[in-house]
């Protein structure tokens, strides 16, 4: 469940009656939205929000407004706070957006923000967004998530910011493109006719001229010293003399200015103003439970009319914030002159908090009462809410702001951190915090008293993980089985992380049944809890053992429903789609549609690219430049190499991705006949013909016997030949003990291709014959024609020597027009993926997935 959103972030403050009427500020901001940004940047108190307010409440556009805290410093909390204003247009606008946010795998961030603006492109109308009080904003990566919307506005959208400071921005570029307005301090401050307007008319002190001109200077048109220097002189009879002894810096004006105002309030109101300082918003029951006291409602009721820096936040007059300059120094004089209290009423805030459920403020005043124990408590509530968001560096962050000794006290605590330091990529030490885990559990006791029992079955699902990219097969068996072993049966997302990890170990040890056995009961675990995407990409893992046991039909229709889970009602995709998209390309490409394919792997690749998971960005690549290849665009399947070089250098990629990158670099170079390229990667891999062969690594010395088969066909030897045949035979045993058929179809072909070259067409032919048999049930036929002139001459010896029948035919049909973009339509094995669309037909096994989903989802 996600943190609930404050919808009073979302509402625009109405003008105060009798505002000073500002036309020449208002003209400028209307012809400011030709623009793409409008900049109100001024030192506090020049009433940026009070102009802002004033404009919209006279303008007939279309606003949204969010006004930012400190707490919005998250990437996605400053994300769903956006995409909650402009759903305030239409309710509609963003599910994608909800998806990728709320999803259980982390998402790239420039991922989310393209597929933000492309929905928020479809909103037909203009409209603006404010952004108030951006100077809270200091994280990098909020700001420069901002720069990039800003870069890819829709033409409908103006964005405002209202800040005390610049952003970090590149604002010199911004005005060299005329795509800026900007309004500063110098256009802010009142002039002398608008101090007067203010003085005499607003706070009615019925000032004399020279006075409102003095005034005026002093201040220099700030308009938060005008107020509060209004505010002193109310009641006063000397304002003359007040004005003269008004004089300084901003900030000792302030100083003396909020001293003058709270002297002259009563004790107890001082008291509620200085304990309610801590508060960035407020209401009535809150306020009672911080300040410790029965009638805040009145008080506050009292406040707001006595315009005293309170700013209503709903048109209830429900919720209040005060103006943070004013709030701000009351917590200044709060810890001046009461510090022993400010760490209680963060407590008992945070309790509060806690209570209505706002975790994010839950924590941040437990964290400033220092109240570490109470920060433990809730770090160890809400942690597992945090993992299934995908919040992993939020919950990391909180854990590294706590002492050291006390997380090592904490067995749930260092389980967090070594879980969520390996999502992080930050390794190092991981196995530590779950071994002091084990440690404090065999010391301590638990209640309830199966709780023990649960730790171990985290412990082991996070161990798993961490075996599993250390490629440690053994361990990551031993340790998903122990957290099956251990994790009660209603932990969907626990158990199916550990699933997924134990899929990954017998894919390693080339176990294909039990692998798929494990993706699908991770499905099944992941349906049962509502995590589609786990489902999603378990499905599609499952659908892979399926390809390699050459069940390309089956297949086809687990990643459809890979597909059906990762779209909405109406058939629009998430970008968790984008997986099972580039499966269906990969099964389209091999039966030769490659119009189909690109198409389908194209929007895979925007998906997977959106969704940010580097792995399946990999797989991704390598399924594009394979039907790059087989469409000869050797340029654009060099540029994709590249990219995957890039992510590889960045991160560490799962090893059989690795590996299918490999062979696509090596097929371009024989394709291209740079043999010598294919050559000199060889002694780059140290792959050797006698290497133990490694499952994890998907056969990738099959990759080493392509290069060999090339090596026979340009240099036919006697001793090239064994040592070509002596690998493919090992191969060819190795890939019938995994049951991996759909390899073995491959090492057969080149087996065919090894013999022809070295004239033994006999036994080419039969390898070639045998080959055909496993691959006709999957109508198989890009692992043939993708090898070019050789294999025509083979199939068209098939043929002459008899047998083969439609198949072959089918072959040598399509080898012929090698080059076509499309296929006959009537054939029937070539069967097209079809994503699934709203009023299409659905399959049994779709159908099955829906009951399931009834079935188990609220």
């Amino acid at each position: 469940m996600s943190t609930p959103l404050l919808n009073t972030k979302l509402y625009i403050p109405p003008p105060y009656p009798g505002l000073v009427a500002r036309q020449r500020l208002v003209e400028q901001l209307e012809r400011g939205l030709q623009r793409k940004l409008t900049l109100v940047s001024a030192p506090a108190g020049f009433g940026k929000t009070t102009l802002l307010s004033q404009w919209i409440a006279s303008s007939q556009r279309r606003v949204v407004w969010v006004s930012l805290d400190k707490g919005d410093n998250d990437t996605t909390r400053f994300l769903a706070y956006i995409l909650a204003a402009v759903q305030q247009i239409d309710k509609n606008i963003g599910l994608a957006t909800e998806e990728l946010l709320h999803s259980p795998q982390p998402a790239n961030i420039e991922a989310i923000l393209t597929v933000l603006i492309n929905e928020i492109a479809e909103i037909p109308e203009p409209f603006f967004l404010v952004l108030d009080d951006y100077h809270l904003i200091t994280e990098r990566g909020v700001h420069d998530a901002l720069v990039f919307i800003l870069d890819n506005l829709p033409p409908q959208m103006h964005l405002i910011l209202s800040s005390r400071a610049n952003p970090p921005w590149p604002l010199a570029r911004l005005r060299a493109r005329a795509e800026i307005l900007e309004l500063r301090a110098d256009d802010l401050r009142f002039t002398p006719d608008e101090a007067a307007i203010f003085l005499n008319e607003t706070m009615g002190l019925g000032l004399r001229a020279e006075d409102v001109i003095a005034l005026e200077a002093r201040t220099e048109g700030w308009i938060a010293g005008l107020q509060m220097a209004a505010i002193s002189m109310q009641g006063r009879e000397d304002q003359t003399a007040f004005i003269k002894a008004f004089s300084g810096s901003h900030r000792f004006i302030l100083d003396y200015l909020v001293e003058e105002v709270l002297d002259q309030q009563s004790p107890s109101i001082q008291e509620f103003l200085l304990k309610t300082s801590i508060l960035e918003r407020m209401t009535a029951s809150l306020c009672d439970t911080v300040a410790d006291w029965k009638n805040s409602q009145s008080i506050l009721t009292q406040l707001d009319k006595a315009n005293l820096f309170l700013i209503p936040l709903d048109d209830e007059r429900c919720w209040y914030r005060y103006h943070h300059l004013f709030s701000d120094l009351l917590h200044n004089q709060l810890i001046l002159i009461h510090p022993e209290e400010v760490p209680n009423l963060h407590r008992r805030a945070s309790q509060w908090f806690e209570e209505q459920d706002f975790r994010d403020e839950t924590i941040a005043h437990a964290f400033a009462a220092r109240d570490y124990k109470r920060v433990t408590r809730l770090v160890e509530k809400y942690g597992m809410d945090m993992l299934h968001q995908s919040k992993y560096n939020v919950l990391l962050s909180w854990i590294e702001a706590l002492p050291d000794e006390l997380v090592q006290k904490h067995p749930w605590l260092c389980v967090y951190l070594s879980w969520t330091r390996h999502w992080a990529g930050r390794r190092d030490g991981g196995e530590d915090c779950l071994k002091n885990a084990e440690r404090l559990l065999d010391s301590s006791s638990f209640s309830p008293e199966e709780e023990p029992q649960v730790l171990r079955g985290y412990i082991a699902t996070v161990r798993a993980h961490y075996a599993l990219v250390n490629e440690d097969i053994p361990r990551v068996l031993e340790q998903a089985k122990k957290a099956l072993q251990f994790l009660p049966a209603e932990d969907y997302f626990t158990r199916g992380s550990a699933a997924i990890a134990l899929g990954g170990a017998y894919w390693g040890m080339g176990n294909v049944l039990s692998a798929e056995q494990a993706f699908l009961e991770c499905a099944s675990s992941a349906l049962k809890g509502g995590y589609n995407f786990r489902a999603s990409s378990a499905m599609c893992y499952a659908g892979m053992q399926q390809v390699k046991q050459a069940r390309l039909l089956e297949a086809k229709e687990t990643f459809r429903e890979a597909l059906f889970l990762s779209q909405d009602s109406g058939g629009r995709r998430f970008p968790t789609a984008g997986y099972p998209l580039v499966k269906l390309g990969e099964l389209a490409c091999e039966w030769n549609d490659l119009g189909g394919a690109r198409r389908d792997i194209d929007d895979g690749v925007n998906l997977c690219t959106q969704l940010g998971h580097v792995d399946l960005m990999t797989e991704a690549y390598a399924a594009l430049a394979r039907v790059q290849l087989a469409q000869k665009d050797f340029s654009s399947m060099q540029e994709t190499l590249q990219r995957t070089d890039q992510l590889s250098r960045d991160t560490k990629l799962d090893p059989w991705a690795l590996s299918w990158m490999d062979d696509c670099r090596v097929r371009l170079w024989l394709s291209t006949g740079k043999l010598d390229e294919a050559l000199r990667w060889i002694e780059v891999s140290s792959l050797r013909v006698d290497d133990e062969f490694n499952y994890h690594h998907d056969l990738h010395h099959i990759i080493l016997a392509r290069v060999l088969v090339a090596q026979v066909n340009q240099v036919p030897s006697d001793a090239n030949l064994d040592k070509a045949m002596g690998l493919l035979v090992r191969l060819l045993a190795a890939s019938e003990e995994a049951g991996w058929v759909h390899q073995k179809i491959k090492i057969l072909v080149l087996q065919a291709l090894a013999l022809h070259a070295c004239d033994d067409d006999d036994k080419a032919l039969a390898a070639l014959k045998q080959a055909m048999r496993l691959a006709e049930p999957g109508g198989y036929i890009r692992s043939f024609i993708g090898e070019g002139a050789p294999m025509g001459e083979l199939l068209r010896m098939a043929a002459t020597g008899g047998g083969g029948g439609n198949y072959l035919r089918k072959l040598r049909v399509a080898l012929k027009n090698e080059g076509t973009p499309t296929r006959p339509a009537e054939d029937p094995l070539l069967i097209q993926p079809q994503t699934i669309e709203l009023g299409e037909q659905l399959s049994e096994r779709e159908l099955q997935v829906l009951r399931m989903l009834a079935s188990i989802l609220p």
